[in-house]
């Protein structure tokens, strides 16, 4: 048996104490998450006299109660973020289409001015949006929240879609050019199958940034039926005393589950999409 040397002594106990680091941050990231589950099945009883232990009895009861004040949010939720992510998603390859593969004047500028965006917090520009809702006579409605999420996503969308599109081979395009292929099928015929992990990454980020906003819903909707499931979370939390814990957390967990969904389903995608853009040419 060969004898180690000082040196893979040195990195054998650096990668031990590495993976050591990273279960400890991978408990502590879910330990949170596990109680909130735990609490969710308990009655506000066991939560004040059996704070770390299992239920004794499951109170089934908290996620009925939770899902009856949730549910219409939920899906209301989950349609605005569809509508917008798929919005989002055809603007961002649009625009990095273009980018990449035109020439116009002012190119540079545009896109240079387009990446300064993303250097201003989106809450200053809270005031504004909401004087824009208001003359274009939106406020309460639906189209509101999702006209302002579509101006901000896909910022960033462009960008990636621009540096995935620069990454292929240009004679592919020209080929296609030569053989007659129009500007729209080209990119949907190529351009958008080459650079579907690319977006499959913009989905997964546009998801959890719609999902989880609070601020813009809470300003510009009134209405309790038009609300997303942020804003509703909150009001029902807030409604809710020391009587009804077990149903606070149940309503934490229902409105998790769509993103935890989200993640087991596309994990792989999103993988592939940071991958293909960290490496160019």
């Amino acid at each position: 048996m060969r004898k180690l040397s000082d040196r893979e002594k040195k990195e054998i106990r650096f990668q031990t104490v590495i993976e050591i680091i990273m279960v400890l941050i991978l408990v502590l990231a879910f330990v949170p998450i596990f109680l909130m589950i735990v609490m969710s099945f308990k009655s506000t009883w066991e939560v004040f006299n059996n704070f770390f232990g299992l239920p004794q009895h499951v109170e089934w009861s908290n996620y009925r109660g939770a899902f009856d004040y949730l549910s219409g949010n939920m899906w209301n939720t989950l349609m605005m973020v569809a509508v917008a992510v798929v919005l989002t998603l055809v603007l961002s390859v649009l625009g990095g289409y273009a980018f990449a593969t035109r020439n116009f004047p002012g190119k540079n500028l545009l896109f240079a001015m387009i990446m300064a965006v993303m250097m201003i917090p989106g809450v200053l520009s809270l005031a504004a949006n909401y004087t824009l809702i208001i003359e274009y006579g939106l406020l309460n409605s639906r189209w509101a929240v999702i006209l302002c999420w579509i101006t901000g996503g896909q910022v960033l969308g462009i960008i990636l879609c621009r540096n995935s599109i620069e990454a292929l081979p240009q004679d592919l395009f020209e080929a296609a050019r030569i053989e007659g292929c129009g500007e729209f099928r080209l990119l949907l015929s190529i351009t958008v199958p080459l650079v579907k992990p690319i977006l499959s990454t913009v989905a997964v980020l546009k998801v959890v940034d719609y999902y989880n906003d609070f601020i813009w819903p809470m300003m510009v909707i009134e209405s309790n039926a038009k609300q997303v499931v942020t804003v509703v979370l909150k009001v029902f939390t807030s409604s809710q005393d020391v009587s009804n814990i077990g149903i606070m957390f149940a309503g934490y967990v229902i409105a998790t589950i769509p993103l935890l969904i989200l993640f087991l389903f596309t994990s792989r995608l999103y993988m592939e999409g940071l991958t293909a853009g960290a490496v160019k040419g």
